[in-house]
């Protein structure tokens, strides 16, 4: 039988997988309940001295693709009954990923049932909130690596000061991997763009799972006959973008040509595009964007 809060943390973590699979991130998401002994080791190593809540007696880990989706994360997490939220400021000297990480409020519907489900002799040291980290797929697995074999076990390294540095060698190789992914997509993109393929300038550009396979023909000769929008929507803000799908709760199927349409009711307002959108779908983004 499913222990309680195990039931609220899958609750919580399919809010947040329908949230982030409805505007298409690429992301794997984990959660934990802290156990009994992890909830006495804290308060006993890490609070002694303060006198602290316990925030994450659930804990859930976004795993995202790309380094521009913590950022969209980071301003959407922003707002909403947000306790807390940390994001480590860049270090150029340290080698180290950029985490963010967000203290929520448990759902009111879901409180009693928290509480209730609590080991009674810590219920007052335990808030009602979550915790969300969010990490990239490079910085999750580079930093397991170096937080468990070398930052929790710093003896080990006395002495070794030449494999200290090595190590920092090959994080930051898999740092400089990690962005010059993301510039490499966006030079495909320009590729794209010049080239006329549409679909591939979206696809690079944005890196969302998308629901259809390409840009409609009409779509594709209309915006080879007017390259200055071709142009715009390969320079559309992608975090805006992105945002505002997440921001609006209502059903959006994310197809190439629904994306183009609503980043034209966003950002670009061409009459003529708005007059090619289908009725269906003109009824679809106009409820996205109402809701």
């Amino acid at each position: 039988m499913q222990n309680p809060l195990e039931r609220i943390a899958a609750q919580l973590t399919s809010d947040i997988s329908e949230s982030l699979s409805r505007c298409g991130l690429m992301f794997r998401i984990f959660s934990r309940v802290k156990t009994e002994s992890s909830i006495r080791h804290k308060l006993e190593v890490k609070y002694a001295s303060k006198k602290t809540m316990i925030q994450d007696m659930i804990g859930m880990r976004i795993v995202v693709y790309f380094q521009d989706d913590v950022d969209v994360l980071a301003l959407y997490y922003s707002i909403g009954d947000v306790v807390k939220k940390s994001i480590d400021e860049f270090d150029s000297s340290t080698f180290r990923p950029q985490r963010l990480n967000i203290t929520s409020r448990i759902p009111a519907e879901m409180t009693e049932e928290f509480y209730a489900a609590l080991p009674e002799q810590f219920r007052d040291c335990i808030e009602p909130t979550y915790e969300i980290q969010i990490r990239t797929v490079f910085s999750e697995g580079w930093h397991e690596v170096e937080h468990d074999l070398r930052y929790k076990c710093k003896e080990d390294w006395e002495g070794c000061e030449s494999y200290s540095r090595a190590l920092n060698g090959v994080i930051a190789t898999l740092e400089t991997a990690e962005w010059n992914m993301k510039s490499l997509f966006a030079d495909m993109a320009r590729h794209n763009f010049r080239h006329s393929n549409y679909t591939a300038m979206l696809r690079n550009k944005f890196h969302l799972r998308f629901k259809s396979e390409a840009l409609s023909e009409n779509l594709n000769i209309y915006l080879n006959e007017h390259r200055h929008l071709a142009e715009d929507l390969l320079n559309a803000d992608r975090l805006i973008v992105v945002y505002t799908m997440l921001t609006h709760k209502a059903d959006f199927a994310l197809t190439y040509d629904n994306l183009l349409f609503l980043i034209n009711r966003i950002e670009m307002m061409d009459f003529d595009l708005m007059a090619m959108e289908p009725e269906d779908t003109k009824l679809m983004i106009n409820a996205f964007l109402n809701s």
